[in-house]
């Protein structure tokens, strides 16, 4: 588990350091084209965060033991990176969309290892990651 929670831990970071980047230093994209790319690569951030946290946390219990701790730690990290982003020295804004993209991601990464668990599957794509 350890070692499974620290490539969480890792991608979190990853996360972090990416929404928190000052707003001088994001590429300008044509709004159209970033409407649709960020909200996509918001819900994969979180996607595969929740993915991770279900991966360090599986036990035999019950899915629904790990996959709401998962989503529920990932939609909370969500929603502390986008108040971070809120903070005038960083040139960004809280975004209520991105917060839903966030929980999103989470909650089809959720329903995804469940998915895959019920099909008898690999619990979590991230297997070769414990």
């Amino acid at each position: 588990m350890l070692r499974s929670l620290r490539w969480a831990i890792a991608w979190a970071f990853v996360i972090l350091v990416l929404c928190l980047m000052p707003g001088k230093a994001l590429p300008e994209w044509n709004w159209f084209a970033l409407l649709d790319l960020d909200k996509l690569v918001h819900a994969g951030l979180f996607f595969v965060l929740a993915v991770l946290l279900a991966q360090a946390f599986y036990s035999n219990r019950s899915p629904a033991h790990y996959l709401v701790w998962a989503c529920i730690i990932s939609i909370a990290y969500g929603f502390a990176t986008e108040f971070m982003q809120g903070m005038e020295a960083l040139g960004r804004r809280t975004d209520l969309n991105d917060m839903i993209a966030n929980s999103t991601g989470a909650l089809l990464a959720a329903a995804h290892v469940n998915w895959k668990e019920k099909k008898g599957k690999a619990i979590v794509p991230f297997a070769f990651l414990r």
